[in-house]
């Protein structure tokens, strides 16, 4: 069993440095955030407009490091109200809680047809499944007229952040810090780069970044165009080091660019810097969610509907990388093996739906829902079944049931990162095992400390979680304590603050350099 990580007696405080490199190095700068998904989409009650917390990790991870910094966020609307506000040019001002700055939101405005080419045609439709592995590449992805013409959308809606990103930073005095996020703007580096010479531009990528044979599943123009506007940053980031090298290895691949030392990739007489900094959590914040009224109600149903001893949950959206189908086939496989579970274990699927806008998505949670009931009816004893489904998005409930997991699941095919494997151990009461897909991006850090498993193999998750559930409270517990020990201490802050200062020390030694 591996060593709990070791801690510092005099640990730093990052996210009082990142509030520090707000009131010194970054003062009087301007610092935009942008990505598609903004921190809050705004609704009216009563006559008056309302903001609401976004969903995702992306959100909730930046969320937490714009609240220390003085930015500005540029984001597509969501919400009628939102979309009311985008046509207006109206920012609006959020408080983002005691002692920190407001955050100011800029909503840009694509037309609904412009927004379905770029958000569900190729940024989910292409290039999530793309990036992800999970295509079906005897049939998809089909590059035909249709999808030329979503592409030309994408780099309109791109062009609009692009917009509103330059006049964000128009009559500011300082050199603009840029921080893009994630696979919806891969062409705003560029279109900034010309307008905005000056500007320290990062964008990060959230998602996995597949080897370069993946991408040859794009025609030489687009994949081009993408690897050539992303080298426009000063920065790029990715969650992990294997990603890095793969994008690393794509620019040598595809483009006439050089790779250097420590992860620097120079092109058309531009150098970029190309780094893993794997994206965590506010571990703070989220205990204190975790204690709070919604989630302790939501405990209160999920345990009164809880006819079980033993609790294997996962948390994903409805996605196929997420492979949940594969997820409720270890279930069947667990049940078929072993039938002294049968009434006493139970599997929670918190499983919001997820892009139902895309065909692929619908059909893949009609075969879940198909799948999940085939199970519950074959092993259904009295009242006890051994699938719950949870379809709505509701984090609150969520975290309730991390708090009660015996086993937390994390199968995916592919993931960026995956913040579910970091927000399980921190919240969970249950001294419970990580059982960790190891093509997910966590598992560089939390794979020590959890049983790995290859996400195609049902035979082999089934055994997993058998010996995660026989596993002595003593061996759980020590495997919980490893990660939380790590998590504290590789926060969201640590994250940002590590970005933050590798920009600004190249900053300075570029100012040397002249």
């Amino acid at each position: 069993m591996p060593e709990p990580p070791a801690q510092s007696g005099c640990a730093m405080d990052y996210e009082r440095a990142l509030q520090e490199l707000g009131r010194t190095r970054l003062s009087g700068r301007p610092v935009i955030v942008a990505s598609n998904r903004g921190p809050v989409e705004f609704h009216e009650r009563e006559g008056l407009i309302v903001p609401h917390r976004g969903q995702g990790g992306l959100v909730t991870a930046v969320s937490a490091v714009a609240a220390r910094l003085p930015a500005t966020w540029v984001s597509a609307p969501l919400s009628a109200v939102d979309q009311r506000l985008a046509l207006a040019g109206t920012p609006m001002t959020v408080p983002s809680g005691s002692g920190h700055a407001p955050l100011q939101v800029r909503f840009v405005a694509p037309e609904a047809a412009e927004f379905r080419g770029y958000y569900d045609h190729i940024a989910n439709a292409l290039l999530w499944f793309l990036q992800h592995g999970v295509h079906h590449a005897p049939e998809s992805p089909d590059i035909d007229l249709s999808t030329w013409g979503s592409w030309h959308a994408y780099r309109q809606v791109n062009q609009r952040f692009a917009d509103a990103i330059i006049a964000a930073c128009q009559g500011k005095a300082g050199r603009p810090l840029i921080l893009l996020h994630d696979y919806h703007l891969y062409l705003v580096p560029g279109m900034l780069r010309a307008a905005l010479p000056a500007a320290t531009i990062q964008h990060f990528t959230h998602i996995a970044w597949p080897h370069p044979d993946q991408w040859r599943q794009l025609p030489a123009e687009m994949r081009h165009n993408l690897i050539r506007s992303l080298l426009c940053c000063d920065h790029l980031g990715f969650n992990t080091r294997r990603y890095a090298e793969a994008f690393t290895a794509a620019c040598t691949t595809f483009l006439d660019a050089e790779a250097g030392p420590d992860g620097w990739v120079r092109y058309a007489g531009h150098r970029t810097r190309v780094r893993g900094y794997p994206v965590s959590i506010d571990v703070g914040n989220l205990e204190r969610f975790a204690r709070s009224e919604p989630v302790r109600l939501a405990e209160q149903r999920l345990l009164g509907d809880a006819d079980s001893r033993w609790r294997i949950v996962q948390v994903a959206r409805t996605d196929p990388s997420k492979n949940v189908l594969r997820s409720f086939k270890a279930i069947d496989a667990l049940l078929a093996e072993r039938p002294e579970l049968r009434g006493q274990l139970v599997f929670w699927g918190l499983l919001p739906t997820s892009r139902q806008t895309c065909e692929k998505y619908q059909e893949y949670l009609h075969r879940l829902k198909r799948l999940a009931a085939s199970i519950n009816h074959r092993y259904r004893q009295g009242s006890w079944r051994p699938i719950r489904l949870y379809l709505e998005n509701d984090y609150g409930r969520g975290i309730a049931a991390m708090k009660h997991y015996d086993v937390l699941l994390v199968n995916s095919l592919a993931d960026g990162m995956n913040l579910v494997a970091k927000e399980g151990p921190i919240v969970n009461q249950r001294a419970g095992v990580l059982v960790l897909s190891e093509t997910a991006g966590v598992t560089e850090e939390l794979g020590p400390y959890s049983l790995v498993i290859n996400p195609y193999d049902v035979d082999a998750t089934a055994q997993a979680l058998w010996r995660a559930l026989c596993l002595p409270l003593a061996r759980r517990q020590a495997l919980q304590d490893s990660q939380r020990a790590y998590l504290t201490d590789h926060d969201v802050f640590r994250w940002a603050h590590e970005q933050l200062m590798d920009i600004l020390d190249h900053e300075a030694q570029s100012i040397l350099a002249v």
